[in-house]
């Protein structure tokens, strides 16, 4: 109880300024950006006083530009969760309890380690004299992370008193999918499982990604593989920087358009690129997953953002779930092409990813518009994917590079014959349920003054065919008989 109370106390004042500029932006009144970046700077060290379950629901907080204006987008995107390492004496006492002795007489760790994050530190070790990584959870993080999910979960309901519905609906959805994810990313049994995964289904010849050797909910031990982080002067130098943008962009999107799970943080220190000119990707902790029909979705979402074409831009937002049920879809539509076309003339060449970004948060925040929670991760993914490229190399284009994959995979045929498929079966689901049988009323006190108009109708469709040989008057005129004679 103390621990909320202690949360909710911090959070309180940011959440009030927040509340402030939301409703200062959406009655579209002037908002000073320096207040508005100071204010956000403030909820960023906010959330890291609170510690490592806070940073990483900031870090989830980055993309959803629905909820926070874009000034907090880009502070909060700024969050990193490396923190201090915890003392060897008590990492070492999770080992030994999830390895045991008999395991640990195998192995022969280094206790300084190099890396420390806010859920796991990671380790140099002999395993029967060949090097392997080890990665370990925190000492007791399961436990104060489930403290902090129990009072985000008490203090969500009290945002409905503070915010819009619409607000409150979209915090309380991001805190359950939060609470079951981060829960997730502590589990290294999940981890192993991810690893091997993406490596069956990747199979680049270019990519490797460390073969896991044992895993335990706390402890997980892979192959080492030595490479050079991806930003640094000794990977440009094997491979020239415009060309590993790309191949770090390609290997990313093809997970992401066409594979079942993705690596969803691409972020430098999760990738390198080893003496041979391979990437090597590191950190399968976070990873996200999408169904095929969702990727043609945004594939044809992708699609529709180069050709500026707004009405089938909003028809796919609609069919991902990302338009407020109550939204006119008509005027969302003339929204939406105002906005694309101060993009007119541009090409995706020459379209700077920040620009559209700046413009496109703006939009959601404006519009009728919400982030599906499984688009989240997918977000994240792209907007972390885009700063490693052009962190490696400044002139690389997003939005070029993307329309050159997209042709290079043969990605959009696919997915108009899934819009062709979609169309046909609601199509078909529309007649069928006009095929179903309305209950027939029994009438009473029935004439049989029905039976000779019907008749006559009969006669006179045949006379008409005879004389005019119109085949669809003479149905037509069937038909008619035919239901007044029921």
């Amino acid at each position: 109880m103390f621990r909320t109370l202690y949360v909710g106390f911090k959070l309180f004042p940011r959440v009030l300024m927040l509340r402030h500029y939301r409703r200062l932006t959406l009655e579209n009144k002037k908002v000073n950006e320096k207040d508005i970046e100071k204010e956000a700077e403030k909820m960023l060290n906010t959330l890291v006083s609170l510690g490592p379950a806070f940073i990483k629901l900031g870090q989830i907080l980055s993309v959803h530009s629905d909820l926070l204006p874009e000034a907090y987008l880009k502070v909060l995107s700024r969050l990193q969760d490396n923190v201090p390492p915890a003392p060897w004496e008590e990492v070492y006492e999770e080992i030994k309890e999830d390895l045991g002795d008999e395991f640990l007489k195998r192995l022969n760790i280094n206790p300084n380690p190099i890396a420390s994050a806010s859920i796991a530190q990671v380790y140099l070790a002999d395993l029967d004299g060949k090097k392997v990584v080890l990665k370990v959870n925190r000492p007791n993080i399961r436990k104060e992370v489930e403290e902090d999910i129990k009072a985000m979960k008490t203090l969500v309901p009290f945002l409905k008193y503070i915010f819009d519905e619409s607000f409150y609906e979209s915090a309380k959805a991001i805190i359950d999918d939060f609470s079951s994810r981060i829960f997730d990313e502590m589990d290294f049994t999940k981890e192993e499982f991810y690893m091997r995964k993406i490596k069956e289904e990747l199979n680049f010849p270019d990519v490797k990604i460390p073969q896991p050797i044992y895993a335990t909910k706390r402890v997980l031990i892979m192959e080492y593989v030595k490479s050079y982080k991806v930003t640094s002067e000794e990977a440009k130098k094997i491979i020239p920087p415009e060309t590993l943008s790309y191949k770090v962009f390609r290997t990313f999107m093809v997970m992401l358009l066409e594979k079942e799970y993705f690596h969803a943080d691409p972020h430098p220190g999760n990738i390198g690129v080893d003496d041979e000119g391979n990437l090597v990707l590191y950190d399968f902790g976070m990873v996200g997953k999408m169904d095929k029909d969702t990727r043609n979705k945004l594939i044809r979402a992708y699609v529709a953002l180069t050709r500026l074409d707004g009405i089938e831009l909003v028809k796919v937002l609609d069919e991902l779930g990302a338009i407020q049920p109550e939204a006119n879809r008509e005027l969302l539509a003339k929204g939406i092409e105002l906005f694309l076309k101060t993009f007119q003339g541009v090409t995706p060449e020459t379209l700077k990813v920040e620009d559209f970004i700046s413009a496109a948060n703006e939009v959601f925040y404006r519009f009728p518009l919400r982030l599906p929670q499984k688009l989240v991760l997918y977000i994240r993914t792209t907007s972390t994917l885009g700063g490693t490229c052009i962190t490696i190399y400044p002139e690389f284009n997003f939005f070029s590079n993307l329309v050159k994959l997209i042709e290079d995979e043969d990605l959009v045929i696919p997915a108009l014959i899934d819009q062709v498929k979609d169309t046909l079966s609601s199509l078909a689901r529309k007649f069928r349920t006009s095929l179903l049988e309305r209950p027939v009323i029994e009438r009473k006190n029935n004439t049989g003054g029905e039976y000779y108009l019907s008749l006559g109708i009969a006669i006179l469709s045949i006379l008409s065919y005879i004389f005019t040989k119109n085949i669809t008057l003479a149905l037509l005129l069937i038909i008619f008989a035919l239901i007044i004679k029921r």
